[in-house]
């Protein structure tokens, strides 16, 4: 077991190092003595169950805890507001070292027992060994810090601890349900003030303390790491760490004292635990536990987690020599192994464009472990570097180092791609291509031609290394068109295939023919459009642009193929005058506006739809007739309706008129028995009417 908290001597006493925690009495500084504020207090905490209260205290200095071991507790208790009772009939005391030793003796594995046997009887004979020429009062109060750092923290650690140093108390003489408070002070009064301590606790079941937070296990190499996080309230004075090897059937603690977080007095925290377990053989599988222990000895819920160990220590790198060309795209690759392992697996032949990374497998699978040379059958100066690993049977890998394979290049690169240009108005070519992939390129020829069926010369009369080039033409020519062609060159002055003809179009400065409006018809609901488009070859589109009449702004309307001469817009209204104006716009951005724009003004037929789903309904008991009908208005204007009527013997005619939004009439002034013929049309405060509904009949009893 390598992981020990603590390595206890006589003769060279740990400086404990941990934070004050609310519900532990074990207090720890960073490093020296406790400052003594010249008196002290005894702090008490208390712990119910069903039938007992277990309670704790320790005095807030290493001072007042030497004054209180030698007059000893009062131990006094009271229920509710009652007065306080004794409860030990005699005072506590530290065991005599005669029956720690008998304890000692009859428990050998405990660990804390000896720390309580030091720290309280073991001061007298280690203030002698303080060297001379020392601050002789710093190095005692030092060594008192010590003591009482050791017994604290021995007596959160162990309930046996605790009640041999005088520490602890159990009550079992309370009924639960009731409230108690205990009071713990000194027998006599002494020089140096000590207050007592107080604490008041409800007997009730308590509930075990939670588990720790965020445990993890981590597998190495023949070690297994635990981490964890403390309680952010602290409920743990430190933390103890099983392990089993039967699948959780049976635990065994691996530290013999608890794990106790670090952290500073004045940082705001939480501790973190680190446990490393280096008894472990690889590839076993363990299962591990994590409780933490309270002030009480007592242990909190178990964190659980399974790790494995693992073999994480690489072979031996294989020694390759140079590679070697043996053919125009092979190249050999041999190697050495100075040292064999005996979980040597075989070999991994990589390749790369570049010596220090992206290198891939060039096998699907590793080399037996016997081979010791590879040839690359498709060697390519596009990836020159290699590398040889040696694999074990744990996939651990030992990479050589990289390696440059020369290849004698007679191979051309390969084809620029991506070549695309423009030519601004005043005749500057600018072209653009990617950049070819291969490693070697030197750079590009850059060839220009006035025609396809013209040779193409070369531009400028060295390699050009960029993958743009700025060339000027002529623009007032009759050639509309110029070509341009390039070719790459590598470092050996292969030149690859040249690109197919970019052809790149003048600036055309001349605007397009203008189109012309040649008819406009209109209807009630839409305009419709005729024109003669323009002639040029070179219109790219027609714009055609609407604006009401009074406005000053033309708003686009469509934008039309160069062919289309006609256009609909129904997106308008009734008895609104609209312009319309339409422009050509060519390739090169040029535009010719119409000459003229045309206006028209779609009209209003004056018919409405008729109202529909007309019902008749005689009301015997009122002697009346109850219209209702459907009805919905497609323009928001005023209107009316008229109901037209028959009686019995009689012909339709108009009957009454009305304006409202109430698609119903009640017809109350009948002539008599027999059969009435109703319908119903609209008639708008403009003029314009709906043809007549359907008729409905209906029959008048009396």
């Amino acid at each position: 077991m390598r992981t020990r908290l603590f390595f206890f001597s006589v003769f060279a006493l740990p400086t404990i190092i941990a934070a004050q925690q609310r519900d532990t009495l074990n207090t720890f500084e960073l490093g020296g003595a406790i400052r003594d504020p010249g008196f002290a207090q005894i702090k008490v905490i208390a712990r119910a169950s069903n039938d007992s209260v277990v309670l704790r205290w320790a005095p807030t200095t290493p001072h007042g805890w030497y004054v209180a071991n030698r007059t000893g507790y009062v131990i006094e208790r009271r229920s509710g507001t009652g007065p306080f009772t004794r409860l030990t009939p005699d005072t506590l005391h530290p065991w005599l070292p005669d029956q720690m030793a008998a304890a000692i003796e009859a428990d050998r594995n405990n660990q804390y027992l000896p720390l309580a046997l030091q720290a309280v009887w073991g001061d007298s004979a280690l203030l002698e060994l303080i060297p001379s020429g020392r601050d002789t009062l710093g190095a005692a109060a030092e060594l008192a810090t010590n003591f009482y750092s050791l017994a604290l923290f021995a007596a959160d650690n162990d309930p046996l601890v605790a009640h041999a140093l005088g520490l602890r108390y159990v009550d079992r003489t309370v009924r639960r349900g009731e409230r108690y408070t205990y009071r713990i002070s000194l027998l006599e009064r002494r020089d140096y003030r000590i207050d007592p301590g107080e604490v008041t606790v409800d007997v009730r079941p308590d509930v075990v303390g939670p588990p720790p937070v965020n445990l993890t296990a981590r597998g190495l190499d023949r070690r297994i790491e635990l981490r964890w996080e403390g309680q952010r309230q602290n409920e743990y004075t430190g933390y103890n760490v099983y392990r089993s090897e039967d699948n959780g059937r049976t635990y065994r603690k691996l530290n013999p004292l608890s794990i106790a977080l670090v952290v500073s007095r004045e940082a705001n925290q939480i501790g973190i635990g680190v446990f490393t377990d280096s008894t472990v053989i690889n590839y076993r599988r363990y299962r591990y536990q994590v409780r933490g222990i309270n002030a009480f000895g007592e242990l909190g819920a178990a964190g659980e987690v399974e790790a494995m160990a693992r073999d994480l220590t690489p072979p031996v790198p294989p020694l390759v020599k140079n590679p070697e060309q043996i053919g125009a795209t092979r190249i050999r690759l041999t190697w050495e192994m100075l040292e064999l392992d005996p979980d040597l697996a075989g070999f991994v032949v990589s390749r790369s464009a570049f010596s220090d990374s992206n290198f891939r497998p060039l096998t699907p699978r590793p080399l037996p472990k016997t081979a010791r040379s590879y040839t690359d059958e498709a060697a390519s100066d596009n990836e020159p570097y290699y590398l040889v690993a040696s694999v074990d049977t744990a996939g651990n890998v030992s990479p050589s180092l990289p390696l440059y394979g020369f290849l004698i290049d007679t191979m051309p690169p390969a084809v620029p791609k991506g070549l695309t240009g423009m030519i601004d108005t005043n005749g500057v070519v600018r072209l653009r291509w990617r950049r070819n992939t291969e490693r070697n390129i030197l750079g590009y020829r850059v060839l220009r031609a006035n025609a396809l069926d013209h040779e193409f010369t070369q531009i400028a009369n060295q390699v050009w290394r960029d993958t743009l080039f700025v060339d000027t033409v002529e623009v007032n020519t009759l050639t509309r068109f110029v070509y341009y062609r390039i070719a790459a060159v590598n470092n050996r002055y292969n030149h690859s295939e040249m690109t197919p003809p970019l052809g790149l179009r003048r600036p055309d400065r001349v605007p397009p023919e203008a189109p012309v409006f040649s008819d406009v018809r209109v209807s009630d609901s839409s305009v419709t459009l005729r024109w003669v488009p323009s002639t040029s070859e070179d219109v790219k589109s027609h714009l055609l642009y609407r604006r009401m009449q009074g406005e000053t702004r033309w708003t686009l309307l469509a934008t039309l193929a160069r062919t289309e001469g006609t256009y609909t817009d129904k997106a308008v209204k009734q008895n609104i005058m609209y312009e319309y104006q339409i422009e050509a716009l060519d390739s090169t951005g040029l535009r010719a506006m119409a000459l003229l724009a045309v206006q028209a003004r779609p009209y209003d037929v004056g018919v409405r739809s008729a109202p529909s789903a007309l019902r008749a309904t005689y009301d015997e008991a009122q002697r009346r007739v109850l219209l209702s009908w459907f009805y919905i208005p497609k323009k928001e204007e005023r209107f009316y309706y008229v109901v037209y009527r028959s009686a019995p013997n009689a012909s339709l005619t108009q009957y009454k008129s009305f304006a409202s939004q109430q698609p119903a009439f009640t017809d109350t002034d009948l002539l008599g028995a027999g059969v009435y013929a109703y319908a119903v049309k609209v008639i708008t405060e403009s003029g314009a009417e709906s043809p007549l509904s359907e008729r409905v009949q209906v029959t008048v009893a009396r």
